[in-house]
């Protein structure tokens, strides 16, 4: 049991407070919520990672922006000292979903070029984040360009307009996270075989 100090606000949730995207079974459907930080005030009989007044954070399925939530110690995660509950509370989505994406899924590697598109979103700078972290080729793309240079700060190589992408490419690895006519490539613009990642 995690008394929440702190909690995220990710499109999801807001999707849910208008009924189009309802919480999975299990979960409460009048709660939204999807990640959170926060203080553990009592664990169940088989709980040997955490202890009262450990400092978490995890990802939920919802209900994280109630007072308390019940949490699998499975899906939570440190709070390191240095960092506050706001800072936590909005990390765990957007962290998680880039890592499995980037480092997970694909295994990107330090020298690869990497696309994020949709670079000033919370996903795209975790992104952005992560990739500079491995020693990635971080090319990033944004429409808004009064938020390139912030994008810039985060680690990116090079920050484009949508409308740019291909003229940046080749890419070995693409974060792809608008969609549709937002990313004009095809496999005649991958420097590999289709189908070999």
């Amino acid at each position: 049991m995690v008394a929440v100090r702190a909690a995220g606000l990710n499109g999801a949730d807001m999707m849910q407070r208008l009924g189009f995207y309802p919480a999975p079974p299990g979960y409460p459907q009048d709660i939204p919520g999807m990640e959170f930080a926060g203080e553990v005030i009592g664990t169940g009989s088989e709980v040997r990672r955490f202890g009262i007044g450990d400092r978490i954070m995890a990802v939920v399925g919802g209900g994280a922006q109630a007072e308390l939530v019940l949490v699998d110690e499975g899906s939570a995660i440190d709070v390191p000292e240095n960092i506050t509950w706001e800072e936590a509370g909005g990390f765990p989505e957007v962290f998680i979903t880039a890592y499995d994406a980037l480092i997970t899924q694909v295994g990107l590697t330090a020298g690869e070029r990497v696309l994020v598109t949709g670079a000033a979103g919370g996903v795209g700078t975790a992104g952005v984040q992560l990739a500079h972290a491995t020693g990635a080729h971080v090319v990033a793309s944004a429409r808004r360009e009064e938020a390139h240079d912030q994008i810039l700060a985060l680690g990116a190589d090079e920050v484009i307009v949508p409308d740019e992408t291909l003229d940046y490419g080749p890419y070995d690895v693409v974060l792809e996270l608008v969609g549709g006519p937002a990313c004009p490539l095809s496999s005649a613009h991958w420097p590999w075989e289709a189908g070999s990642r």
